[in-house]
Formats: structure tokens, C-alpha cells, sequence
């Protein structure tokens, strides 16, 4: 007389476990990765942005130095006199140049979603990982190079964003 017995076996159900825990940890490895590119893509698009938003500032600036009455001369951005060469930093709002060391201090963003210097002038200030620098060089007598660089870190490494404009004194 045969038994035959229904169910698994103890090795049956190990192997089945066995199983089933490699296909979730490659699932949760996808996951992570996945995470991970989606985090590097926001901010990459962010960083974009923002030197974007750098170049543009240091335009209008340089276009406010037209309609200044008095006009003020080619590559002041914003001041009474020209600006040397050198790497400043520039918020949304700037009526001019700001020095300072551009990549010991974040940009904050605020409730309104604005990213700025003021840090703990605005309570609702968040410090974000991004630096960014505007960089001024004198090509010319009529004509001025701007690089922007935006940084930002990440997990184990620093990724960067650059951008360049040429503007000329057309005025």
C-alpha cells in the first residue's frame, strides 16, 4: 500500500524561500538603483536651472547698467564702478554682484520656492546642496565672458552643472 502525502517537504519549502528571497533582494536592488536616478535626474534638472537662472542675472544686469541714469559703464553689474575679474555669487533678486566665497555657503530655497543667500534672515529657509558661482571675465574692452557653475553633492560624489555667455557692450 502506497502513501501518498500532499504539501511540501522541508527542502521544498527551503528551496521555495530560497527562491523567493533572491527575487526580493533584486527587486529591492532595482528600487535602490532606480532612487538613486531619479535623485541624480531632479537635481541635475535643478542645477540646469539654476545656472541658467545665473546667466540671465548677470544679463539683466548688465542691461540695468544701460537704463541707469546715469548710465553706468560697460561690465559694472549693478555697481558705480567696473567689476574685476573673479567669481561672485548672485541670487534672484541681486541688483548687483555679491562676493564672497561661492562654494562654502548653500543656496537656501524658501516657502516660495526661491533659492537665495539670506539664510536665517528668512525663517523659512531650507539649505539645499546647491553652490553656485558667476564667474566674470574681461575678454575685451566690449565684450565679457560669464561661467556659471553650479555644484551640488550627492551621494559619495559631487556632480557639477556649467553654462557660459558671451555679452557684449552694444549700447
Amino acid at each position: 500500500m502506497k502513501h501518498k502525502t500532499k504539501g511540501f517537504t522541508l527542502i521544498e519549502t527551503l528551496v521555495s524561500l530560497f527562491i523567493l528571497s533572491i527575487a526580493i533582494t533584486a527587486s529591492f536592488a532595482v528600487i535602490s538603483t532606480n532612487l538613486t536616478t531619479a535623485t541624480y535626474v531632479k537635481n541635475s534638472f535643478i542645477a540646469s536651472g539654476l545656472a541658467q537662472e545665473g546667466l540671465e542675472i548677470a544679463r539683466n544686469l548688465r542691461d540695468s547698467d544701460w537704463v541707469a541714469n546715469p548710465p553706468r559703464p560697460f561690465g559694472s553689474f549693478g555697481s558705480a564702478d567696473s567689476i574685476s575679474d573673479g567669481t561672485y555669487r548672485v541670487q534672484w533678486d541681486s541688483q548687483n554682484l555679491m562676493s564672497g566665497n561661492w562654494n562654502s555657503e548653500p543656496l537656501n530655497i524658501n516657502s516660495q520656492g526661491l533659492y537665495n543667500y539670506d539664510g536665517a534672515a528668512d525663517p523659512t529657509n531650507v539649505a539645499t546642496p546647491f553652490y553656485r558661482g558667476v564667474t566674470i571675465e574681461r575678454v575685451s574692452d566690449s565684450e565679457i565672458r560669464v561661467y556659471v557653475e553650479v555644484i551640488w553633492r550627492g551621494h559619495l560624489k559631487e556632480y557639477s552643472v556649467s553654462g557660459e555667455e558671451h555679452l557684449y557692450d552694444w549700447y
